[in-house]
């Protein structure tokens, strides 16, 4: 895979509204070198909207988000739809599988959207390392709250994105499977990508590169 995303933000700020604090002030990085890279900070310092932001789920409120020489943050919906859907992987907190397919569905559907990713046996060898091979035929409503993260995360890394984000994305896992996740990740990221993680729990030891430290 070779990787195709540069992200820029330059002097970003981000509110929830007009009279809402300030989340983000006066933010400008360079994202363009494939590895792992951590959001971090305490609860409620904005590391999942930072991740919004990345995914251009969200515009900032002042600055600019310039991809890959365009500028971002003019967008319309359906661009930034469109480009997500090529490009990003994406875990939230809360698995959002859709609740009519089954779990392989989930994955092939985020395959067939993206229009590039692992095949049928890829997609298979996703779901046998996160342990959820047995589970490939069932809904999302049948899994648990860890499972369901696991068939998240399959489902992020099987269009083999160039960005990866990923939040609380072990929150429920067990030290087994975080360590399984890591290593996803760190395959992710010797593939190309850049994979952008906030957590509660600390991984790869702490040597995953800093991005953002918010809140102090």
């Amino acid at each position: 895979m070779n990787l195709v995303v540069e992200i820029r933000w330059n002097k970003l700020q981000f509110r929830y509204g007009r009279y809402s604090p300030l989340v983000l002030d006066d933010v400008s990085f360079r994202l363009s070198t494939a590895g792992v890279y951590v959001v971090s900070g305490p609860s409620g310092s904005g590391k999942s909207t930072v991740l919004e932001l990345l995914a251009c789920l969200r515009n900032p409120t002042k600055g600019r988000v310039i991809i890959d020489g365009e500028q971002a943050d003019k967008w319309s919906v359906n661009q930034a739809a469109r480009w997500r859907a090529r490009h990003v992987g994406f875990v939230p907190q809360a698995p959002t599988l859709l609740e009519s397919l089954t779990c392989e569905e989930n994955l092939a559907l985020a395959v067939d959207v993206a229009g590039r990713g692992f095949d049928r046996s890829g997609q298979a060898s996703l779901l046998n390392r996160l342990g959820m091979s047995e589970y490939a035929g069932a809904f999302p409503n049948d899994l648990s709250g860890g499972q369901r993260q696991r068939v998240s995360i399959a489902q992020a890394l099987s269009s083999q994105p160039d960005l990866l984000l990923m939040d609380e994305p072990v929150s429920a896992l067990d030290g087994a499977n975080v360590a399984i996740v890591e290593s996803l990740m760190l395959e992710a990221a010797k593939a190309g990508a850049i994979v952008v993680y906030c957590s509660h729990q600390e991984l790869f030891g702490g040597t995953a590169h800093t991005l953002l430290e918010l809140g102090k």
